[in-house]
Formats: C-alpha cells, sequence, structure tokens
C-alpha cells in the first residue's frame, strides 16, 4: 500500500510539473536581444560541401593522393603477376625453384596486402582530416553570419522534415565561405 501511495504521489508530482510547465512552452521563444520575433535559418552543409570551390579544390587533392596509391599497388600488382607468370613457366619438375618462387610470391602478395590496408586506412584518415577541417571553416562562417544577421538558430537541412525555403541561407554561406578562401 505505501509503495502504491508513493507511485500516486510521484505521478500527481510529475503531471503538475507537466500542467505548470505547459504554458511556458506554448509560448513563443523570444529572441535573445529584446525580445523580438525568433529568426530561423537553415543551411544545406551537404551543398556547400559539395559545391564550395574550396571544398572542390581540397577535393582535388586529395584525389591526386588517391590515384598516387592506386598507382603504387597497380605497379605491385604487375609485379606479383609478373612473378606468377615466371612460376608458370617453371618446369613441373622444378621444385626447388617452384617452392623458391611460391615463397617469393607469397611474400609479395602478403607485402601487397598490408601495402593496401595501409593506403586505405591513410585515406580513410586523411579523408576524415579534410572533411572535418572544412566543415569547421563552414561553421565558422556560420556562426559569423549568424551574430551579424542575428539569427537566434541555424539548423542544418539535414536535421530539418520540412521547412520554408525562404529561411535556407545556404547559398550566402557557400559565397561568404568562397570569399574568405580565395
Amino acid at each position: 500500500m505505501k509503495k502504491e501511495m508513493r507511485y500516486f504521489v510521484w505521478m500527481a508530482s510529475v503531471l503538475m510539473i507537466i500542467l505548470l510547465a505547459m504554458p511556458a512552452l506554448a509560448a513563443p521563444p523570444k529572441a535573445a536581444a529584446g525580445g523580438g520575433a525568433m529568426k530561423v535559418g537553415m543551411v544545406d552543409m551537404q551543398k556547400i560541401l559539395r559545391e564550395s570551390k574550396n571544398s572542390l579544390k581540397v577535393r582535388t587533392a586529395f584525389m591526386k593522393d588517391v590515384e598516387k596509391k592506386q598507382a603504387a599497388l597497380a605497379a605491385k600488382e604487375g609485379e606479383v603477376r609478373k612473378l606468377e607468370e615466371e612460376f608458370n613457366r617453371l618446369e613441373p619438375g622444378a621444385m626447388d625453384a617452384r617452392k623458391k618462387k611460391g615463397d617469393q610470391i607469397k611474400h609479395e602478395m602478403r607485402e601487397l596486402q598490408y601495402l593496401r590496408e595501409d593506403a586505405e586506412g591513410e585515406l580513410k584518415r586523411k579523408e576524415l582530416e579534410i572533411t572535418q577541417k572544412v566543415i569547421g571553416e563552414i561553421m565558422q562562417v556560420v556562426r559569423s553570419y549568424a551574430r551579424s544577421e542575428r539569427f537566434t538558430v541555424i539548423l542544418d537541412r539535414m536535421a530539418v522534415i520540412t521547412a520554408e525555403e525562404s529561411i535556407d541561407i545556404t547559398d550566402r554561406i557557400l559565397k561568404l565561405y568562397d570569399a574568405q578562401k580565395k
């Protein structure tokens, strides 16, 4: 009986808090500066990452690194293929030579695998670094713009289900970001 009474008192308290908080939740929030209307903006970060001149420049440099790594891997794969061809040309009776060439192929295959894993890890790490750096730079532009234009809140388009297009400030942020990076 005491448990039921405590539960009832607890539920009544929670209900009372919710009822008291409802008018505050229903009232429109006031802007930080002087109680004016709330100013909301929306930014499409993916669009900025895709279309900004700086992002394209960074991505191009990154792709050059990717191509270099792919060329090194292709060269190593060519070496392994050459060894396999040499192995296939050996006489079936040349057991010592076949064993030696087989061991060399295994060694080169392991080395190729390590090279591939290292390249993939390095490229993923570098891509993450670059993306974080660019997003940080864009966020600085967004914060600065929000302060200068007195926005109460700016949301990422990915977090918004629906909104009027009039609050989308992506193109302005894109221009400011590109101008900053010249």
